[in-house]
């Protein structure tokens, strides 16, 4: 009898007999877990302070690494920082005014704006205020401007907004992003997403 490899398994054969294999042949580029994905919120603990601090998994919009607030050294920091070869992602905080009071949900959202000199969406200069930057804020109403516009990474909902104990972490976005800016004479901009 003649076994060949088939679509879902393997086949090995010897004078010890034969064995199927149906484990995942071709591993997902996530680890085979499906449970990582660029701008997924990562990590969310309660530090010393009584504080929620979060990280966010190292992705792109339209092939720009964004920055994230890095309480520790007090600077934004890219997604995909390294230190001594090692990757060393940023970690953000969120204190009690990242909050909306009604909900107790903080609102990670990356925000990305035209380069000020040339109109390139987004803007590639990382020392502009337009370069894309995840941050947590309290308000799930944000309005787009001309010169930021924002798309909800996920959220991050506590039990208290002073002294949190328990938190919940939703996402929203699975994925890198490519984003399109429409700006039609005197009206706002209009800001357009899809995964990539």
């Amino acid at each position: 009898m003649k076994i060949q490899p088939g679509v879902g398994y393997t086949f090995d054969s010897s004078a010890k007999g034969f064995t199927f294999d149906t484990s995942e042949q071709f591993p997902s580029r996530d680890g085979g877990n499906g449970t990582t994905h660029p701008l997924k919120i990562i990590n969310v603990s309660i530090n010393a302070g009584g504080n929620v601090i979060y990280q966010v998994q190292s992705g792109i919009i339209n092939n720009i690494v964004p920055l994230l607030d890095d309480y520790i050294s007090s600077t934004t920091v890219l997604l995909d920082r390294v230190t001594a070869g090692v990757a060393d992602p940023p970690t953000a905080e969120l204190t009690s005014v990242n909050y909306d009071a009604t909900t107790l949900t903080s609102y990670i959202a990356l925000r990305s704006g035209p380069d000020a000199t040339t109109n390139d969406f987004p803007s590639s200069d990382v020392t502009s205020a337009r370069y894309p930057l995840v941050i947590g804020g309290n308000d799930p109403a944000v309005a787009d401007t001309d010169t930021a516009g924002y798309i909800f990474l996920g959220t991050i909902t506590v039990d208290n907004v002073t002294t949190p104990t328990t938190f919940t972490v939703s996402q929203n976005v699975t994925g890198s992003l490519w984003a399109d800016r429409l700006k039609l004479g005197t009206t706002t901009a209009v800001y357009y997403y899809a995964r990539i």
